[in-house]
């Protein structure tokens, strides 16, 4: 059941990282409590970095090693231009999924109700 889970949202969370490095750069924990709070999921521990990668390797971010406030090294990553081509791309597939959710929601709902 958590792989399924997890197959559903790795696509919401890919185009949620990019929508929230357009706001501003972001370290991996930033993103991983970002992504709690927004889905109240928990991601599967250090999966957030095989995401992370997976975009670095896609040429859609791009890290880039910080100091932070206590001197200490960060990596931050940036969102590229090939980046926000790949977030816009995604308008039209989302709006049809949109479209279908809620429905499928009340459906399942259903289903749980009769059981």
């Amino acid at each position: 059941m958590a792989r399924r889970t997890e197959k559903i949202l790795g696509g919401i969370i890919t185009l949620l990282i990019l929508k929230t490095l357009l706001e501003e750069p972001k370290h991996g924990y930033e993103l991983e409590k970002i992504i709690r709070e927004k889905l109240d999921y928990k991601l599967p521990e250090g999966s957030i970095y095989v995401i992370l990668k997976n975009l670095e390797r896609r040429g859609l971010t791009i890290p880039q090693v910080m100091k932070n406030e206590r001197g200490q090294e960060i990596k931050k990553y940036f969102i590229t231009d090939k980046g926000k081509k790949f977030l816009l791309s995604h308008e039209k597939p989302l709006i049809a999924v949109k479209k279908v959710l809620d429905e499928l929601i009340a459906d399942i709902q259903k289903l749980k109700v009769r059981e």
